[in-house]
């Protein structure tokens, strides 16, 4: 079990991307909106390194959870285990982190970070960019929701410790 000080140190790092990805979410809006009609490369790429970084910072902190409270990853799986372990509450270690009808949107997400990665040679389509914008605006208000909840919960713990 994580000492109090881990905890509170654990909180103020998440709290550090949960404004991060809030500030990431304004700026998605403003650049979507700045989308009419046949968006430009520019536009393409600006809206789809947003995307990117608000899963980066969603799996940062989801990744500090599972490294503080279970310790222990797959190596080979980790991306797709840590979201499924983020949805589970573990009796006497942690509650859960996001609520499950929110793993199908953060699924889409880090698949479009996976193709936006590696698509150097695939040119970016707004229709293909779709999904991930749809499924950012159906767990953005739900995940930053559950974190800051999931915050309270660390700092109980750390009081308990």
């Amino acid at each position: 079990m994580p000492t109090a000080d881990e905890l509170r140190i654990l909180r103020t790092e998440i709290e550090a991307d949960i404004n991060a990805v809030g500030r990431l979410l304004i700026e998605l809006g403003t650049a979507r909106g700045n989308v009419r009609g046949d968006p430009t490369e520019e536009q393409l790429a600006h809206v789809g390194y947003l995307l990117h970084s608000v899963y980066t910072g969603w799996e940062s902190a989801f990744h500090r959870i599972a490294t503080t409270f279970e310790n222990k990853l797959d190596a080979a799986r980790w991306h797709e285990q840590l979201l499924l372990r983020m949805t589970l509450d573990i009796p006497r270690i942690r509650p859960a982190v996001i609520p499950p009808d929110a793993l199908e949107h953060l699924a889409a997400l880090k698949s479009f970070r996976h193709f936006f990665r590696y698509s150097y040679a695939t040119p970016l389509r707004w229709n293909k960019m779709q999904l991930a914008v749809d499924s950012v605006d159906a767990a953005a208000a739900p995940v930053q929701a559950a974190l800051r909840q999931f915050l309270v919960a660390v700092e109980k713990i750390a009081d308990q410790s």
